[in-house]
This record gives C-alpha cells, sequence and structure tokens, in this order.
C-alpha cells in the first residue's frame, strides 16, 4: 500500500469504513479493501500467514482488542476469501 492510499483526513477514513460481523455484533473496519489488496499482493502462502498478515495490516488503522483477535481473524478471513473469489 502506498502512502497516497492513506486517508488524508478523518472525513476520507470514515469513507472508508466497512461493516463486518465479528463475534455476531457489526463492526466498522477502517481501509479493509486496501489491506485485503496489501496482503493478497505480499502472496502470503498459508492461511496461517494470511490471517496474521491480515491482523497485523488491520491494526495500522483499527483497535483491536486481544480478547477477540481470534474472531477478528475469522471474520477477516472471510472477507479475504469473499475478496479473493471475485477477482
Amino acid at each position: 500500500m502506498e502512502n497516497n492510499d492513506r486517508p488524508c483526513c478523518p472525513a476520507d477514513a470514515l469513507r472508508r469504513i466497512r461493516q463486518v460481523k465479528i463475534n455476531g455484533i457489526m463492526t466498522g473496519i477502517t481501509m479493509l479493501d486496501e489491506c485485503i489488496a496489501y496482503v493478497q499482493d505480499q502472496g502470503c502462502g498459508c492461511e496461517p500467514e494470511i490471517r496474521a498478515a491480515l491482523v497485523k495490516r488491520i491494526r495500522i488503522y483499527n483497535y483491536i482488542p486481544k480478547s477477540v483477535e481470534d474472531q477478528y481473524a475469522d471474520a477477516l478471513m472471510e472477507e479475504y476469501r469473499k475478496t479473493i473469489k471475485k477477482t
């Protein structure tokens, strides 16, 4: 992800929020599409590597409580799979 892909201001960041169900609760994730594209471009091989890369990248823009990190990883992997199916 290039520096010019980062939100220029809070309003731009708000436009980049997607709702994802995590642990049964709709949760806003900032920069999800950009993070998925970044991880996909990195060419991570196996699912554990992809999960870890997604969580690491999403953490840059979002707070992930330690107590629900696995649920976030599950939801992020689901969104990743949906995205790569479309391409």
